[in-house]
């Protein structure tokens, strides 16, 4: 039984080291030599950088041209792979209604269905909103993230810190 896993793990292992031959080939062809592991830090550390941006980007556009509006904790979002975050909807200039999970956590104010919300969104895309307020768990959330890119980064073209 042993010796089928083995067997099995290998195949895995070399289906996923033939599925990085087109980017080994496009490293090798900028002098670089990294292994598997390091193709697939740079994999993830792009996915999550792409991921990071767009939550970015969507924060600089609120700042530029946001607009406030009232908004009511409508749910609390229990799913199992984060913590809850609550569901928040508002009423635009135009008077039609919006939702949206927020990427916090729930507090104190937020933790409560009915509980009333401040909410900046984007009038020219009103499904780009955020609550307003808690600078420091936006700013906490944002270098997470961002440090984990630089982490994944760091792994990836750092020559050396990981072998195979």
């Amino acid at each position: 039984m042993e010796q089928s896993w083995t067997a099995f793990w290998a195949r895995v292992s070399e289906a996923f080291h033939q599925a990085l031959f087109p980017f080994r080939a496009i490293a090798e062809a900028f002098g670089r030599h990294p292994n598997d592991m390091q193709i697939w830090c740079f994999l993830c550390g792009v996915f999550f950088l792409a991921v990071v941006g767009a939550q970015s980007y969507g924060d600089i556009m609120l700042r530029r041209r946001g607009a406030v509006a009232s908004g009511k904790v409508v749910g609390i979002d229990k799913s199992d792979d984060g913590p809850d975050t609550p569901i928040i909807e508002f009423v635009d200039r135009l008077g039609k209604t919006w939702r949206f999970s927020s990427y916090l956590p729930v507090n104190g104010t937020t933790g409560s269905i009915g509980a009333a919300v401040e909410v900046m969104y984007d009038p020219l895309h009103p499904k780009r909103a955020r609550e307003v307020g808690r600078p420091l768990m936006k700013t906490v959330h944002m270098v997470v993230w961002y440090a984990i890119v630089a982490g994944l980064m760091t792994l990836a073209f750092w020559p050396g810190l990981i072998s195979d």
